[in-house]
């Protein structure tokens, strides 16, 4: 399975590359010197809608490091929309004593649509940890995420104060109810039963956030074009004192989408791209951060329509045991 993501900028620079183009035309012959002011500035505002580095457009990344060095002129606190009406149900999840450690991607995936409700998304979340003595251990959730908007009817009809959260643990209840009878080891946890990822004496950097301890916490996202599953096995086999791996899955049918994130957390200070096939998150750490993070109410960034049969490609285990088996697979 590819991860596969449009190139085509989006429309707000399709206007801004639209409004230059009429600019210079509007200013044609360009002979006066107040015409060829017009021609230069409509040639600036061409590059700066074009223009990308590493994958991100120019004003995006101005726009961070803006942000990153003046905090209040930013507006970073604007990257959750509608995160009231949102909630996320979480359950731990680890493998049956008898069978594969493999994670039942489709089934969990079918609760997307289930008893008259949409979830806005799936999530699985896998973090590994290294100990002093080089062992490693590895903790699943999985989270379900429910928006209000987009369940009034339903929610409605079960209670005139649309019990959101009520609702959300109910289906998280049934998942579970479901994964038991297949051997799972299950159990519905809250947001403070999970380690933080990032917390509020950290310092974010450009490429990173530095906590208290010296160590290097840094999210990724996914280039396009990678298989999925080599990506996943590379990831965990990257040698990194802790490494949280995120897949998402939203929508149903025709228009199920999947999407991928990661982070490693270092001794040293990370100088590029840990694994090929991530994409760095230059002046956005701590944003990225919180979204990979299980509890999270917002999508992670770079879904890709997937068809539903394509999940069964992935392996997933939830412990560090189970991992081999995922090596093996091709997307």
């Amino acid at each position: 399975m590819s991860t596969h993501r449009s190139p085509w900028p989006g429309t707000g620079r399709i206007t801004l590359l639209l409004v230059a183009v009429s600019a210079a035309v509007t200013a044609y012959p360009w002979e006066s010197g107040r015409e060829r002011w017009v021609l230069g500035i409509a040639i600036a505002l061409a590059v700066a809608a074009l223009a990308r580095w590493r994958g991100l457009p120019l004003s995006t990344l101005v726009r961070r490091w803006t942000a990153l060095k003046l905090p209040g002129a930013g507006g970073r606190g604007a990257h959750r929309p509608d995160a009231d009406s949102r909630v996320t149900a979480l359950l731990s999840v680890s493998a049956p004593d008898s069978e594969p450690d493999l994670l039942p991607l489709p089934l969990i995936a079918g609760y997307l649509d289930r008893y008259g409700l949409r979830a806005e998304a799936i999530r699985v979340t896998s973090r590994d940890v290294e100990d002093e003595s080089g062992h490693h251990t590895r903790t699943t959730w999985i989270g379900l995420t429910f928006s209000a908007v987009e369940n009034l009817a339903a929610l409605a009809a079960r209670s005139p104060e649309i019990p959101l959260h009520t609702t959300a643990v109910v289906v998280a209840r049934r998942l579970a109810d479901t994964l038991r009878e297949s051997g799972w080891a299950v159990k519905l946890v809250e947001p403070e039963d999970i380690p933080d990822l990032d917390d509020r004496h950290s310092r974010e950097t450009w490429q990173a956030v530095v906590d208290e301890d010296g160590d290097y916490l840094a999210a990724y996202g996914v280039t396009p074009g990678h298989e999925a599953s080599e990506l996943l096995a590379k990831v965990w086999s990257y040698p990194a004192l802790e490494t949280w791996t995120v897949l998402e899955v939203a929508g149903s049918g025709e228009d199920q989408t999947l999407a991928l994130g990661a982070a490693f957390r270092t001794a040293g200070q990370p100088t590029g791209v840990p694994v090929p096939g991530l994409s760095l998150q230059p002046g956005n750490q701590r944003a990225s951060l919180a979204a990979l993070h299980p509890t999270s109410a917002q999508r992670i960034d770079g879904h890709t329509v997937v068809a539903r049969d394509r999940l069964t490609q992935l392996r997933w285990p939830s412990s560090v045991e189970g991992r081999a088996p995922a090596q093996t697979v091709a997307g």
